[in-house]
């Protein structure tokens, strides 16, 4: 039986069942736009040659885990709700076959929120773009609770967004020279294909991303560091540019250097935030990295990952996640104002050698370089195991002492 008739059997005996759970729990449990902004970029507008994935992702739950699963088809790693393995919010398989989400209300249908059950099925039984393609058409017959900007990228030097209703879907590809002129696209919480209108929500997050990508590809800096360092942490304004940093000014009546992280790319609700560094056609799919910030991107240090290593010590366990909760202090420190909750204090950021944005990413440089080191050796032989989780585990601890 060839892998499509597999996710044909797979999708008819767990799928339907899934969906009615996740349509149940919508009924049950409403939950209000969070906002999310992604963006992806081809391997022929990448400074290595590699596809790109990311997503900050943005929701009301601050507790998030990764967590690793084992799939009818292939093992994965991926961002959770705290103790909650029914859904799946960004992740990415042993076949090097990444996916993540924004929603997109203007998609047709009235059934929304299940994304979470969709993204952990697609992980265990997807290997490429075409297989989440069959995924989409299987599913439009059963109908989905999505209304979603879907993005993935595979092994193959596939990368495309995917703009879904409850019975349809749309591709946009990378390599679409009108769609995507610069091999780049980048979405918020609108699609391009919906039924809404210029002023749909995300509109700014949306421009200023897209400007950044643009930038950077015209001057040949886009990266996975470009976009962790540059992008995700992004506090522009629509009223306010409150850089150089720390901000001289006042917004409202807030205290002098706070701004209200309430439109920009990183906001006060982005909970994690993910890169995909893909691989480029014929290398091995497996090292396809995840790059994650488990919190507020402006509070944290990126770690790599690879789900070949399996279950991960400190970003995983019963009650939480280690790293998370050491963010979460760094966000509270960055927040500082009971009367201003969502005004992040500027000054905690760039002011001095030991301010975070200084600090962090003088030591972040260090994790990047040694993974890049470490990746080149593995492009030449591929690595057991072993040699992976402990890597992997060793760059976790460097993080969580540096944090502490």
């Amino acid at each position: 039986m060839d892998k499509i008739n597999k996710l044909r059997t797979i999708h008819s005996s767990r799928w339907l069942g899934w969906t009615a759970l996740a349509v149940m729990l919508l009924h049950l449990v409403p939950d209000p736009i969070q906002g999310c902004t992604v963006g992806l970029v081809s391997g022929r507008s990448t400074v290595d040659g590699r596809p790109l994935l990311w997503k900050n992702r943005d929701t009301s739950n601050r507790n998030n885990e990764l967590a690793f699963f084992r799939g009818p088809q292939y093992d994965f790693i991926g961002v959770i709700n705290s103790d909650d393995t029914t859904q799946v919010w960004m992740g990415v398989n042993t076949a090097g076959f990444a996916i993540m989400n924004a929603e997109s209300l203007d998609q047709p249908g009235d059934s929304v929120d299940t994304e979470g059950f969709f993204m952990k099925t697609a992980l265990g039984l997807c290997g490429n773009l075409q297989d989440f393609e069959e995924l989409l058409r299987l599913t439009n017959l059963a109908g989905r609770g999505t209304k979603s900007n879907f993005g993935c990228i595979d092994a193959h030097g596939g990368a495309a967004f995917y703009e879904t209703g409850n019975r349809s879907y749309n591709k946009i590809d990378s390599q679409d020279p009108i769609a995507a002129p610069r091999g780049s696209l980048v979405r918020a919480n609108f699609s391009m294909t919906g039924i809404g209108d210029e002023n749909a929500y995300g509109t700014w997050r949306f421009h200023r991303a897209r400007e950044l990508f643009d930038r950077a590809i015209a001057d040949n800096r886009m990266s996975h560091q470009f976009i962790l360092q540059q992008v995700a942490r992004d506090i522009l304004l629509p009223d306010i540019d409150p850089y150089p940093l720390p901000f001289a000014g006042r917004q409202g009546k807030a205290p002098k250097g706070a701004v209200r992280t309430q439109d920009s790319i990183n906001r006060h609700r982005t909970a994690s935030c993910a890169v995909f560094h893909g691989v480029k056609p014929g290398e091995t799919p497996s090292l396809t990295t995840m790059w994650l910030i488990l919190g507020e991107p402006v509070a944290g240090v990126a770690v790599p990952l690879w789900p070949a290593a399996g279950a991960v010590d400190y970003l995983d366990g019963k009650g939480g996640s280690e790293l998370n909760r050491r963010i979460q202090a760094v966000e509270s420190k960055l927040y500082p104002y009971r009367k201003w909750p969502h005004y992040l204090k500027t000054q905690e950021l760039v002011g001095s050698r030991s301010s975070i944005l200084t600090s962090y990413r003088d030591f972040e440089d260090q994790i990047f370089s040694a993974t890049a080191q470490v990746l080149q050796t593995w492009r030449g032989r591929m690595p057991g195991l072993q040699e992976i989780r402990e890597f992997e585990q060793d760059q976790i601890l460097r993080v969580l002492r540096f944090l502490r």
